[in-house]
This record gives structure tokens, C-alpha cells and sequence, in this order.
């Protein structure tokens, strides 16, 4: 019998704030354990991570990796002088980084690297204290697409801009989209639009509200839901309050200064940084979602708020559409105007909204990590043979073999 696939898959970045990228690694994490043909071996920090405590399906290996370690500079040192040694002592057969770099010099065996996206290769000014910072992102970023077996990105935009950004070559990279795990009952049944399985929305409140879930960099582009928030209250009388995540000390000069400024203070609630309980309550109270960003590699909101049956309202633009397809309205991340106009449709058209959260649900379906798992384990075979093995590389292609995968397939 040929002995399971031993898997190192990076999770130190569940030391401290728990960022999209934490929650890509907690989920792939959780879909690949237990798998008869892989051993998941979760590479943490100085500090154990309580929700896989007890877990004999994941073999947690804690490590010298501090919080302070996180700092760009440290992290890059930490991982050229004590990660090729815990990976040697590990006795892994394959090591997957999924912080966006992180692959030493001397990792004796084959790596699969996830890149989210490039943003702060393109932004440093504003992801980055300075020069030097962005010259060792740059540097540490460039070295691991070099020494990658498999290349994954989150998205076709992240993809071709992998390719055009650090000239990697196509043959290696993939996109593999992010997942999320579906409860049974947030599984919609084949024949979805002839069944009443989906919950009719009621509001988890007196007042209806719109959410916005995410952080406060000046791409995340609250102050396009501000402004956006402000048209609508000058324009209609349907009451309607916000809720976002952070606190107003996290908003960003320009978000900061429009909320200073409002006269509707009492309509916005912060928050701060809520547990996946609380999110699902805000998600599935909410009207709808706004999610405006200038720039992303991915998404995830959008995918949670599908998940709970709640509408989106995005930007067109960046990986948004990939994400959305036609679950959702897209509109112009600048153009306040329009994102006015459909939040009006969705709270007074509840035969619209209804559409949209049937499609949202089919949606986030195409995502559930039980199908992902299946495109995970193609692509550590391929890096470990070092052949062009048939894996999709397109996000379009990843989600037309969902769709296809029957639905006893092996998971």
C-alpha cells in the first residue's frame, strides 16, 4: 500500500490578525485532513493554534516563528535560517507556502507556492514603512516564484499578472481559486429554483443595514461606501444603517475624514473584529453587501455573503467580476450614482433580492472546499512528478470542472 503524501502546508500567519490569507489556510487546511492519500503537517508558530488542538487528522508542528517575526524583514530571515532545518526534520515529502513568498534557498524538497496577489508589488507606497521594505518583498517574492515547483493564484487576474509582473512560466502556474465550506443546509439542491429550501430573508433587525466586511487599506475603498451611504441617505427615505468591520481609528485619511465630517454618525456601526459566528449572523441579517474595493486578489466576502443567502453589490473591477459572475450586481467602484440606484432595487424589489441570493447560493456552491480538495491534491502530485499534469489552469475551467464533478465523487 503506498503510504500517504506528507504535506508541510505554511500556517504561521495564525499568529496574530486573522487576515483572508489566515482563513484560505485554515479552510485548506481542514478540507485536506483526513484525506487517505495526504498527511497534513501544519507548520504554526511559538504559539498553538487552539482550534486543531486534539486533531489526529492534522499533525500541528510548532516552531521558533514569533509574532514579532512578522515583520517583512524578520520573516524573510526566519525563513532562509531556520525553515530549511524544520523542514528537513520534519520528513515531509512536499512544502507548500502559502504566505506569498516564503521558500528557502535550501528547501531540500518540492514546493507549491500560493501568491494571493501582487498588490503591494504595485502599491508599495502604501503597503510598506519603506524602500527597503518593498526591495526585500520584492526580492523574497521573486526568489519563490523561482524555486516553485507549482505556482497557484487565487484568480485569472492575479494569473496573467503573475505572468506579465515576474515573467513566470505559464507550464507552472495555476489558478485554484479560494473555498469555503458549505453547511448542508447552505447547500442548494440541484433543482433549486423548483424547491423552498431557501429561507425567505427576514432582518436581524428593526432597521435594515448594509455590510461591508473587510479592511481599511485606501484600495479597500470604504470611503467609496461612505460616499455611496451619504448619497442615499440625502436621496431616499427608506431607513437603512451600516455596519463594517475595524473601528474608525483603522479607516484610512480619506475614509477617516468623510466619516469625521458625516452628520449620520449614529447610522454606522463599527464592528471591530468579529468571530465566524458573528459574521454569519451579520451576513445573513444584512440587506446587502458593498464591497467597492479599487483592487483585489480575490474576495472572500463576496463568497460568504453568497454562502448566506445575502446580495452583493461589488466593484467591476480587478477579480470582482471573476467572483461574482451573475449572482450579483457590479457596478463602478467610483460611480456612487449606480451603487445608489441598485441598493434602492434591492430593498424595494424583495423579488429581485430573492433572485440574486438563489444565485448567490448556487454560486458559493461552486466553491466549497469538498470540490477544491480534489484540485489541491492534482496540483501536489504535480509538483512532485514534475510533469504537465492535466490541471485547469484558468479560474473559468476550475469552476467548469466543479460544475461537472458528480456528486458521489471521491472527496
Amino acid at each position: 500500500m503506498t503510504p500517504p503524501l506528507r504535506v508541510m502546508i505554511d500556517a504561521r500567519m495564525l499568529l496574530g490578525r486573522f487576515s483572508g490569507v489566515a482563513r484560505f489556510v485554515t479552510g485548506l487546511v481542514e478540507a485536506l485532513a483526513g484525506q487517505p492519500d495526504l498527511r497534513i503537517v501544519a507548520l504554526c508558530g511559538d504559539e498553538p493554534f487552539t482550534a486543531w488542538e486534539g486533531r489526529t487528522d492534522i499533525e500541528m508542528m510548532a516552531s521558533s516563528f514569533s509574532r514579532r517575526d512578522r515583520s517583512l524583514l524578520r520573516r524573510m530571515w526566519w525563513e532562509e535560517t531556520r525553515l530549511p532545518a524544520i523542514v528537513k526534520q520534519s520528513g515531509v515529502d512536499l512544502y507548500h507556502a502559502t504566505w506569498n513568498s516564503g521558500i528557502p534557498l535550501r528547501c531540500r524538497v518540492p514546493a507549491v507556492l500560493s501568491l494571493h496577489d501582487l498588490i503591494p508589488w504595485h502599491d508599495p507606497a502604501h503597503c510598506f514603512p519603506s524602500r527597503l521594505h518593498a526591495l526585500g518583498y520584492r526580492y523574497a517574492t521573486r526568489a519563490a516564484v523561482g524555486r516553485a515547483r507549482v505556482i497557484t493564484t487565487v484568480s485569472d487576474l492575479v494569473r496573467r499578472d503573475v505572468l506579465h509582473t515576474l515573467r513566470a512560466d505559464p507550464n507552472r502556474v495555476v489558478t485554484v481559486p479560494n473555498g469555503m465550506c458549505l453547511q448542508e443546509g447552505k447547500r442548494p439542491s440541484e433543482n433549486v429554483e423548483k424547491t423552498s429550501s431557501l429561507r425567505p430573508f427576514i432582518p436581524s433587525s428593526l432597521r435594515p443595514y448594509a455590510l461591508y466586511i473587510g479592511g481599511h487599506e485606501p484600495r479597500k475603498n470604504v470611503a467609496g461606501v461612505f460616499a455611496a451611504m451619504q448619497r442615499f441617505w440625502t436621496r431616499f427615505a427608506e431607513p437603512l444603517d451600516l455596519r463594517l468591520t475595524g473601528t474608525p481609528q483603522a479607516l484610512c485619511p480619506a475614509a477617516r475624514s468623510a466619516y469625521e465630517s458625516w452628520p449620520f454618525k449614529e447610522r454606522i456601526q463599527f464592528l471591530g473584529s468579529p468571530d465566524d459566528k458573528t459574521l454569519e449572523r451579520e451576513y445573513a441579517g444584512a440587506s446587502f453587501l458593498l464591497m467597492l474595493s479599487k483592487a483585489e486578489g480575490f474576495g472572500l466576502p463576496v463568497l460568504e455573503a453568497f454562502a448566506s443567502g445575502c446580495p452583493v453589490i461589488a466593484a467591476q473591477c480587478t477579480s470582482l467580476p471573476e467572483v461574482v459572475g451573475d449572482a450579483g450586481i457590479l457596478v463602478a467602484p467610483e460611480n456612487a450614482d449606480a451603487t445608489v440606484e441598485a441598493m434602492h432595487r434591492l430593498l424595494t424589489q424583495p423579488e429581485f433580492r430573492n433572485e440574486l441570493a438563489t444565485r448567490g447560493r448556487r454560486r458559493a456552491a461552486l466553491f466549497d472546499w469538498s470540490i477544491l480538495r480534489k484540485r489541491w491534491r492534482e496540483v501536489y502530485l504535480r509538483a512532485m512528478v514534475r510533469s504537465r499534469l492535466p490541471v485547469t489552469s484558468s479560474f473559468a475551467g476550475a469552476l467548469e470542472n466543479s460544475a461537472r464533478a458528480p456528486a458521489g465523487s471521491p472527496r
